[in-house]
């Protein structure tokens, strides 16, 4: 840190550092009696002391202590209809029978909803296709909106290796 206000942190840049919106931390601060204490600002917008924070984050699994991990390289969406979205931080998830993607894209997308046929393109996987993906976009306040696609496991199929997309069904 370089000087002192680079040692406070609002709760919004707490968040990006945990990787949650502003709401999230606020919540952390009401629920949890170890949150560090507000050590400026104002009611409405609080400072904490970035040290103390960093700590509170590692200690309860908000982030890592691996500073070296990489980055997780972005994905590629493709919508079909000449819309394409690079997803940055995607995440993969197994839920049973059901599947979901999510991660952070520009605030400025436009996308389908509330379904679509899409291909995905991810590192560290083949490109896949998933019929009728449920689509949900949500803007936290931030500089990015979240991005989520869930589908039936059996919708998933391998992407035809040409980069289009299948025909919709009927």
């Amino acid at each position: 840190m370089t000087g002192p206000q680079d040692a406070l942190l609002t709760l919004t840049a707490i968040g990006r550092r945990a990787g949650v919106g502003r709401v999230a931390v606020a919540t952390w601060r009401r629920l949890h009696e170890d949150f560090p204490p507000a050590v400026g600002g104002s009611e409405q917008s609080p400072h904490f002391d970035a040290d103390q924070v960093d700590a509170w984050l590692r200690l309860h699994g908000k982030v890592s202590d691996d500073d070296e991990a990489p980055p997780t390289p972005p994905a590629r969406i493709d919508f079909g209809d000449g819309r394409v979205v690079t997803m940055r931080a995607p995440r993969l998830a197994d839920h049973g029978d059901r599947r979901e993607l999510g991660g952070y894209v520009d605030p400025d997308v436009s996308v389908p909803w509330p379904t679509a046929t899409v291909r995905v393109e991810m590192t560290n996987a083949e490109p896949f296709e998933v019929a009728d993906a449920q689509i949900d976009l949500k803007s936290y306040g931030q500089p990015w909106r979240y991005l989520r696609l869930s589908w039936r496991t059996a919708a998933r199929t391998a992407a035809d290796p040409e980069g289009s997309i299948s025909p919709a069904r009927p």
